[in-house]
């Protein structure tokens, strides 16, 4: 019989608690349920009105995974949901965690939690937050990436932008910078404007096009995840790779003195004893006073890379 857990008055039924998700390390089900649990105040931040997409891996990295936006069959009526325009003005709901039951019970679908760059109170597409992901071909490594997430801090500084920096969890590292509410066709096009400007001032070391043939050894930026339909790997979610690894919020000193990809490589067990001595490092993310806008004159003219759903920011 599968144990029922009551969390803040809500009861739900976990299952399967000692099946290994994570073979590399005998990490089980019931491991990552009490990693969510354990960091929920932080992550909750994070998550919190913002519709989710899910990548679901029950069977581990190694086995089947699906990408969804839409409710999993079986949603409690008690988890919110809102209404989402997506493209062509099509409408769906979403799930939107806002507190520990509603976390606990998708945990307990095994799921990467990713997320918009928007929140649904401010409309969908008005993004507060702007998203660099750099993303390394091997031979690179995150060791490339430290480089390259430097040189774009900088730039955004003279736009007078703070960034921040997290792991993807996977091979890369995420840069994300509070803005004022802007439309996502400006803070797109403004990201795609810097990923030009790195690869030209970088062309070594930095492509800012996902042409495979091309990323041997170089870094991608990839400015795409800024469109209103993309979504990125929440901070603090557990990813779907062999070892239980997280996005990882990093400081900007770990960030620069990075020589070895194993220094920023930071797995479950890590977190709550950087949460304990960092706190949150992206709390600066949740205060809208933070949002700076965008420099005066920035064209809203490209559209939305990519309108539909985003799976191949899972890999990343």
């Amino acid at each position: 019989m599968s144990p029922i857990a009551e969390v803040e008055g809500r009861r739900i039924t976990l299952r399967n608690l000692d099946k290994v998700i994570h073979p590399a390390t005998g990490t089980t089900k019931g491991e990552l349920l009490h990693y969510l649990a354990s960091t929920a105040d932080a992550l909750l931040g994070h998550l919190r009105g913002r519709p989710l997409a899910f990548l679901r891996y029950p069977d581990g990295p190694d086995g089947q995974k699906f990408f969804t936006k839409n409710p999993p069959p079986g949603t409690p009526s008690w988890v919110t949901t809102a209404e989402v325009t997506r493209h062509k003005g099509e409408t769906a709901r979403q799930v939107v965690i806002q507190d520990l039951p509603s976390l606990m019970w998708s945990a307990n679908l095994v799921v990467e939690f990713h997320t918009p760059m928007w929140r649904v109170d401010q409309g969908v597409g008005i993004a507060d937050r702007l998203v660099f992901d750099l993303d390394p071909g091997p031979p690179a490594t995150i060791v490339d990436c430290r480089v390259v997430a430097v040189w774009l801090r900088e730039r955004l500084a003279d736009d007078g932008l703070t960034a921040y920096a997290k792991t993807s969890g996977s091979k890369g590292l995420h840069l994300l910078v509070p803005v004022a509410p802007t439309p996502s066709r400006q803070t797109t096009a403004y990201a795609r404007r810097l990923a030009l400007e790195a690869a030209n001032a970088m062309p070594d070391l930095v492509i800012r096009k996902m042409t495979r043939s091309l990323r041997p050894g170089k870094v991608y930026v990839d400015f795409s995840q800024n469109a209103a339909a993309k979504t990125t790997a929440a901070p603090y979610t557990p990813r779907a790779v062999p070892e239980p690894a997280v996005s990882a919020p990093v400081t900007w000193e770990e960030v620069e003195a990075c020589g070895d990809p194993a220094a920023l490589t930071f797995l479950i067990d890590d977190i709550p004893a950087r949460l304990d001595r960092h706190g949150d490092l992206l709390a600066p993310l949740l205060n809208p006073a933070e949002g700076r806008p965008l420099p005066t004159g920035e064209a809203g003219e490209d559209e939305d890379p990519g309108q539909g759903d985003d799976e191949g920011a899972a890999d990343r």
